[in-house]
């Protein structure tokens, strides 16, 4: 098994390498509807993940499913325009795959986004959280099965799962932008179904957000000893007397994108 994940993994790289000049800095994940920073990259070269070998394919609304090469605020970036989650069927090394990808092509730090649900009571639907640390709910981790140490170690130690070095320079960012950044700790459930009145109840007590992303990337991220970034839209909030849908999260998300793209930028500056 480790070895086809090694020879999955250099098809992909060869095939990705062979269409690109130079080696890129930092890796970017792009969650629900925030897909729109692709269009700020320099000279983009695009790589649609259904023609690069061995890549997940998204199945989600709101992931155009694009790997996109080129340069952003003065650095090489490699930005996943969309994601992959276990409630798709993917395996645990299906989700890590594109992360090893990242590192592959050069990422030494990675940016990763996604829409969330607020579960305090000041977090709207509009507000950009900036994740201090998360609780994984999902009963899953990337990392299940036989270690690779060409990879990382057997056992990841995740007390800094996000680099406080990130985390100033995002904050910064924000008071340069005048963006009201919050800060939280964001939960994990494996979805697709959203969360009962109970679990939000119960979710409140040990967390400020809640989405069906981000953990599985972060894990394999810092396997791989890359530093991680993480930001996640608020795009709803349990105490809205509403029934929730991936639509309204999409719509919320695009809202929220113009934000979301001035701080990846000032970010981008500074690592």
């Amino acid at each position: 098994m480790i070895e086809q994940v090694r020879q999955n993994l250099k098809d992909a790289l060869r095939y990705i390498n062979d269409r690109i000049t130079g080696t890129v800095d930092v890796g970017i994940i792009l969650g629900s509807g925030l897909g729109s920073l692709v269009d700020a990259v320099e000279n983009p070269k695009v790589f649609p993940y259904k023609e690069i070998p061995h890549f997940p394919k998204s199945t989600t609304e709101g992931h155009p499913g694009n790997l996109v090469i080129g340069k952003l605020a003065g650095k090489r970036v490699a930005i996943m325009q969309g994601r992959f989650h276990y409630y798709e069927g993917y395996t645990s090394s299906g989700v890590a795959f594109p992360i090893r990808v990242l590192k592959g092509l050069g990422a030494h730090a990675v940016i990763i986004t996604c829409a969330a649900g607020g579960l305090r009571t000041d977090l709207k639907a509009g507000d950009i959280m900036a994740i201090t640390d998360y609780v994984n709910l999902m009963g899953a981790n990337p990392l299940i099965g036989p270690n690779d140490e060409q990879f990382g170690p057997r056992f990841v130690d995740m007390s800094e799962a996000f680099d406080k070095g990130l985390l100033a320079t995002v904050e910064d960012a924000a008071r340069q932008e005048g963006v009201d950044l919050k800060e939280g700790v964001y939960v994990a459930v494996l979805g697709p179904s959203y969360e009962t009145p109970a679990e939000i109840t119960f979710m409140r007590t040990i967390g400020d957000a809640v989405g069906m992303s981000m953990v599985p990337e972060v894990i394999a991220a810092r396997h791989l000893g890359m530093k991680v970034l993480g930001m996640a839209a608020i795009t709803n909030t349990p105490q809205a007397e509403r029934k929730l849908s991936h639509e309204e999260v999409l719509i919320e998300a695009q809202r929220c994108s113009e934000k979301l793209i001035k701080l990846i930028l000032r970010v981008l500056e500074g690592v």
